[in-house]
């Protein structure tokens, strides 16, 4: 069989690597991914292969992945090393608590500069993929199995309404679709609700820093303080308000509501995401909110703190965007029947991306996500970056210091 992707990974990131494989199988990427697929003893020529055969060469990265790398016979090294002879797309794909060596072999010093993926939260690693897909060379293949499954869906929908009559099934069709999207919507209303809150928690933090920065009285500062306290309570008092009346739908879907959504393209699996991911919108915000009070309990109003909120503030906006996208896709897919509250809730709506139609591919929603996510990647990594060039300054300042304690001392001795 000829392959698309070859996966390189270490047995510790066996579950991430095989999740990535079995994903891109279903989306119709044709994957090479466990070695034990080669038969003994001529692991060097098939391996050569199958590597110049593909297109794109994923590596997974746990934990010092690359360690082991010194080791010329190191299966990991020789797979990369025959990537990069042969030219291969290679994307890495970084989990958590993966750090790049400061020194790689001869051969592998080029793999850092390679477009890479960080898929550190488990939340967030179907949007992982997805921007996965967006850097590949290869293209998926429509498998015959996906055709069965329609043929089979279209002659399941079609007995229904030969046994049940048109009309019924017709209607059922019908309440069906304007339930779930009604359902959506509603809970995009909330969605845009949370976009005011988090644009509420941006001003009142920007506010209070500068004021403070500029405060040189410690009852004013304290009058700062409690302000603030207040305005974070009214804020925090309203997201639980908006939690709480609107909770996440369950989507509990029945056997003729499931022909008829997997008949429109909808999957109850997306449905169930579409909710996780409503749910993961107020754990950003929370989180910003015990930032904010934990800064409040400890005085501590530091460039750090400061830039911590804003970049988590920042970062939230782009995955409101990037999961209003997702909606707009799982919209587009139901019959324009379904989607009168939409329209009408999105009149009022002012904190997602404005011009969006309703009726484009889903892939240009799909690249409409990735944009964002790359966008909130960016802005993490422009943190990371920053943080690190405090850390570093923090340990220079330490070590001198250290010298200069080491002086004293030998000067008092």
């Amino acid at each position: 069989m000829k392959y698309d992707i070859f996966i390189s990974y270490r047995r510790t990131a066996y579950d991430t690597a095989n999740l990535i494989a079995e994903k891109l199988r279903h989306a119709g990427y044709r994957v090479f991914f466990d070695i034990d697929t080669l038969t003994s003893g001529k692991f060097n020529e098939q391996l050569l292969e199958v590597i110049s055969g593909c297109k794109d060469f994923i590596i997974v990265l746990p934990e010092n992945a690359l360690e082991r790398c010194t080791d010329k016979n190191d299966w990991v090294r020789r797979e990369v090393m025959c990537a990069i002879e042969y030219k291969k797309n290679i994307i890495p794909v970084m989990l958590n608590g993966f750090a790049w060596p400061s020194e790689l072999p001869n051969g592998m010093e080029e793999l850092p500069n390679y477009q890479a993926i960080a898929a550190v939260n488990r939340e967030f690693f179907d949007m992982a993929v997805t921007r996965l897909k967006g850097y590949l060379k290869s293209k998926p293949s429509i498998p015959i199995k996906t055709w069965l499954m329609k043929a089979v869906i279209v002659l399941a929908v079609l007995l229904a309404f030969v046994g049940v009559g048109f009309g019924v099934a017709y209607h059922i069709a019908s309440v069906t679709c304007e339930q779930i999207a009604t359902q959506q919507s509603s809970i995009m209303f909330a969605v845009d609700a949370i976009g005011d809150f988090r644009q509420d928690l941006s001003d009142c933090s920007n506010s209070f820093f500068n004021a403070m920065e500029k405060s040189k009285d410690e009852e004013e500062k304290k009058e700062l303080e409690e302000e603030m306290m207040m305005s974070l309570k009214r804020i925090e008092k309203d997201i639980r308000h908006y939690k709480n009346t609107f909770p996440a739908p369950d989507f509990n879907i029945t056997g003729t509501e499931n022909y008829v959504l997997a008949y429109y393209g909808v999957k109850q699996e997306e449905l169930k995401t579409f909710s996780a991911w409503y749910l993961s919108i107020y754990d950003d915000i929370e989180e910003t909110t015990d930032m904010l009070r934990e800064m409040l309990d400890s005085h501590n109003y530091s460039t750090t703190y400061k830039d911590a909120v804003n970049m988590n503030l920042a970062c939230m906006g782009y995955n409101i965007n990037a999961f209003y996208y997702g909606y707009l896709g799982s919209l587009s897919l139901f019959p324009k029947s379904a989607r009168k509250t939409h329209y009408e809730m999105a009149k009022k709506w002012k904190n997602f991306p404005n011009g969006t139609p309703l009726d484009l591919p889903q892939e240009e929603y799909e690249q409409f996500q990735v944009y964002e996510i790359n966008r909130l990647n960016e802005e993490v990594e422009k943190y990371g970056a920053q943080v690190n060039f405090e850390e570093r300054k923090l340990n220079e300042l330490e070590k001198q210091l250290e010298e200069l304690e080491d002086a004293v001392l030998k000067d008092l001795q």
